[in-house]
């Protein structure tokens, strides 16, 4: 059993980038998402992927089980934006397995990079009512009705199912979520995709929201819920951690360079990388002669 680099899958996205950085080299198309944990890529573990890593108990961890359908529990992706997402909402799983036979969807946002100006909307500017919001879509005012923040690298921001938000253009993020793609499409600018009006008036959460926490200390738990806690370090120097019996890891690299070493193999750490650390690793060092930030991932104690 070693670390396992997981290797990134590149999303096509109407209102992705041709440019990802600080993370990859340019891509050739306008890409909108990159997945790091979906359960279909394969990694470099004898390429296996993810979804067959995932019925192996010794890389899960004892008390951690697949989500449903056997999914991988938590899927990471670095967004690219350069025009604003549609309005969405995410059911919780209880609407979600009923309606869409997946689980729902809660999510957080680490920003990694933002553009003067750049937005993001979460939750509604004042209590608002379902009559309001249906007089908003017809008459194509509904990004009033949000509370819209200045973005800024180093936010987090932790939105969970039932809460209305968009992400404008000009933002590169890390998405940390529950492995499940259900999203309810409110609003799209007019653009030629489809709604799902009557299923976001079903869960729509018609408050306001907390919007983003900044924490200044290096090493931090910037958000936690019953789906997943993210942690995250700037290192400096080496550093001995050790694998969780109980649970895997994954280490998403955000900033700067470093080694990441094994049973003496040594791998490059690079921004844009995700590893899995199996949960009967043991201990494994990390090494930076400068600041490595990364995000620690997992699914916490219940």
């Amino acid at each position: 059993m070693k670390p396992i680099a997981l290797k990134p899958k590149f999303v096509e996205r109407v209102w992705g980038a041709t440019s990802l950085d600080p993370l990859f080299a340019a891509p050739d198309r306008r890409i909108g998402e990159v997945w790091l944990s979906s359960n279909d890529i394969a990694t470099s573990c004898d390429g296996m992927t993810l979804g067959e890593l995932t019925l192996r108990p010794e890389v899960l961890g004892s008390a951690v089980t697949p989500a449903p359908g056997g999914r991988f529990p938590i899927l990471v992706k670095f967004l690219f934006t350069t025009e604003k997402l549609s309005v969405q909402v995410h059911p919780d799983d209880a609407y979600a397995l009923a309606h869409e036979g997946q689980p729902g969807k809660t999510e957080m946002w680490y920003v990694v990079g933002a553009d003067p100006g750049a937005v993001i909307a979460q939750g509604f500017h004042n209590e608002t009512t379902e009559a309001e919001l249906r007089t908003a879509l017809a008459d194509g005012s509904v990004e009033s009705l949000l509370e819209w923040w200045p973005g800024a690298a180093g936010q987090t921001y932790f939105t969970p199912a039932h809460t209305v938000h968009a992400i404008g253009g000009g933002l590169a993020i890390c998405e940390i979520q529950q492995n499940s793609d259900v999203t309810y499409r409110l609003w799209d600018y007019g653009r030629p995709r489809e709604l799902h009006v009557e299923p976001s008036i079903a869960v729509l959460d018609w408050g306001r929201s907390a919007g983003p926490t900044v924490f200044p200390e290096p090493n931090v738990l910037l958000a936690t819920c019953e789906y997943f806690a993210t942690e995250r370090h700037v290192l400096i120097g080496p550093v001995v951690w050790n694998s969780d019996s109980e649970r895997f890891h994954l280490l998403v690299v955000c900033r700067g360079e470093g080694l990441l070493t094994f049973a003496g193999d040594v791998w490059k750490l690079a921004p844009g990388q995700a590893w899995l650390i199996p949960a009967a690793l043991g201990s494994y060092f990390i090494d930076s002669n400068a600041s490595l930030e990364l995000l620690r991932v997992y699914v916490p104690s219940r």
